[in-house]
């Protein structure tokens, strides 16, 4: 099991979660507009989702029904980061949610 970043990060990409991961184990390059965390690095210790201020951040399990795609957008980011981007930004206009353009596009 494992920690999950869902939609409430999108556009925020706080970054308390990762100073207190003790596995550095959640990332976010400059182009991403949420963070992720890698689940095969994970121990499940949850000081990332006490340190969330978005409130972002579930126990795998415990992801709300509507969230439960990040589950699999958290995994994949770490072997198909453009799909997973280009999926990020789809929920976000899904949500209504306006995102900065992408450099380059």
């Amino acid at each position: 099991m494992t920690y999950v970043v869902t939609e409430a990060c999108i556009g925020v990409k706080g970054e308390g979660c990762m100073e207190v991961c003790p596995e550095f184990c959640i990332f976010s390059e400059p182009v991403d507009d949420m963070s992720y965390i890698d689940p095969a690095r994970c121990t499940d210790c949850g000081a990332c989702m006490a340190a969330c201020v978005v409130g972002a951040i579930f126990h795998e399990r415990d992801v709300p029904r509507a969230s439960r795609e990040f589950i699999h957008i958290n995994e994949a980011w770490f072997g198909h980061k453009t799909g997973v981007r280009m999926r990020v930004r789809e929920i976000a206009a899904e949500l209504g949610q306006w995102l900065p353009p992408v450099s380059g596009q």
